[in-house]
C-alpha cells in the first residue's frame, strides 16, 4: 500500500509540509521498522481524493504499527516522554522518504505489513 501511494504522497511536499533537519535518533531496528512504518501509513491517510476504505486500512495499520513501536521502546528502556518526539520525526522522515521519488523506501509494504499480522 505505502508503495502504491507513494507518488501521490509525493502532492504533500507541494502542500509546503516543510521538514526540518534533525539528528538521526538511535533506536533498535524494531522500532525503528514500526516507528516508520506507522508515520508512512499516517502520512496516506491525509492524502486527498483516497478512499474511505483505504484511509480506514492505512489508519488502522498505522495504530498496529505505533501499538508495536510503543512495546518495543519499552522494551528498550525508552522513556514514554520521547513517544511524541519521536513519532513527529519519523513522521518527517517517512514523509521525505516517501516524497522523494529518488529514495528507497526505508521498508517495504511486506515489511510494513507484516507489523499488522
Amino acid at each position: 500500500m505505502i508503495n502504491k501511494f507513494a507518488a501521490t504522497l509525493a502532492t504533500l511536499a507541494v502542500l509546503g509540509w516543510a521538514l526540518p533537519t534533525l539528528a538521526q535518533d538511535e533506536v533498535s531496528d524494531a522500532v525503528d521498522k514500526a516507528l516508520w512504518c506507522g508515520a508512512a501509513y499516517s502520512a496516506l491517510t491525509q492524502i486527498d481524493g483516497m478512499s474511505e476504505e483505504d484511509i480506514a486500512s492505512a489508519d488502522a495499520n498505522a495504530t498496529i504499527a505505533f501499538e508495536a513501536a510503543v512495546v518495543a521502546m519499552n522494551e528498550d528502556g525508552i522513556a514514554d516522554t520521547e513517544y511524541d518526539r519521536l513519532i513527529q520525526y519519523y513522521i518527517e522522515i517517512a514523509v521525505e522518504n516517501l516524497t522523494n521519488p529518488e529514495a528507497e523506501l526505508r521498508y517495504s509494504d511486506e515489511e510494513c505489513e507484516a507489523l499488522a499480522e
